[in-house]
């Protein structure tokens, strides 16, 4: 099985998905994603309740995905375990054959939040990424690292310090939150380079697959400042299918990534029919190398 730990050191661009778990999330349901995606993408991501809403566990659902054929892309935040709980799914992680990571902080939980929970926070998204390393070192592990940044439009002052923290430690890529701004993105990638960040770090754009205004609105809602143009939107409002002008402004959007220097991929978020991803991966003209 292709990785995305391979994909991303050797391919031009990659293609990803993000599981849409939810607490009703099936075991069927996740092999019925991964079916329909498994032959135009190189991994699917998971999350880890990253919205405060529990659901299933992500390396069952990563053990899921893997045994069905494709990669999976697992997230672990500091938010949700403390020290010893995220060493232990680190190691079983690997022992599941899961080859990257995406680490973070992760958000602070929200007073609506459905469980009752208090956020843990024992230390910090670069003692994780530390952790990480070192695990794989003793246990002959190479994980390839990730970390969440947030696209917007850097100040000439910018340093990215945080991201150079982050890549200290043993981050080898980054990736967006969700965003259908081409332009803004180029405009972040050109502070990247200039901040010598790219040529440390491969870069990888969360694209959403908006098939209604209301997903639009509940982005916004979890994401706050997500770069989702209203014209886009719009678009999608205005149609007299949605759903087919949310796959087409997808698709666009991928297009244009596709061909934008210094991005090395991206992994679309969705919540509808797996199918709809698919059509905007053909649409988009993009395959899974290998």
């Amino acid at each position: 099985m292709k990785t995305f730990r391979d994909a991303i050191r050797h391919n031009d661009f990659v293609v990803t998905t993000e599981l849409p778990l939810e607490p009703r999330t099936s075991a069927s349901d996740i092999r019925e994603a991964t079916a329909a995606l498994s032959a135009v993408t190189d991994a699917m991501h998971v999350s880890d309740n990253r919205y405060g809403e529990g659901h299933m566990s992500p390396l069952a659902a990563a053990s899921i995905i893997i045994g069905n054929g494709l990669d999976a892309v697992v997230e672990l935040s500091c938010r949700d375990r403390n020290r010893l709980a995220l060493q232990a799914d680190i190691l079983g992680a690997g022992a599941l054959g899961v080859t990257s990571l995406v680490l973070a902080r992760g958000e602070k939980l929200q007073d609506k939040t459905a469980i009752r929970a208090k956020g843990v926070f024992e230390i910090g998204a670069t003692q994780l990424i530390r952790m990480a390393r070192e695990a794989g070192s003793v246990e002959d592990l190479e994980f390839c690292i990730g970390a969440p940044v947030t696209i917007f439009d850097p100040a000439e002052s910018w340093e990215a310090t945080r991201i150079t923290e982050k890549l200290d430690s043993g981050v080898s890529f980054l990736q967006t939150q969700p965003c259908l701004n081409a332009d803004l993105v180029r405009r972040y990638v050109d502070k990247l380079v200039e901040r010598k960040i790219m040529h440390r770090a491969s870069l990888v754009v969360e694209v959403p697959l908006l098939t209604s205004p209301q997903e639009a609105a509940e982005l916004r809602e979890v994401h706050k400042g997500a770069p989702i143009p209203d014209a886009l939107v719009q678009r999608i409002a205005t149609a007299d299918d949605s759903v087919a002008e949310g796959i087409s402004v997808c698709a666009e959007v991928l297009e244009e990534l596709k061909e934008a220097p210094g991005i090395s991929g991206v992994s679309i978020r969705y919540q509808c029919d797996p199918r709809h991803v698919l059509a905007a991966i053909e649409q988009a003209g993009l395959v899974r190398r290998g």
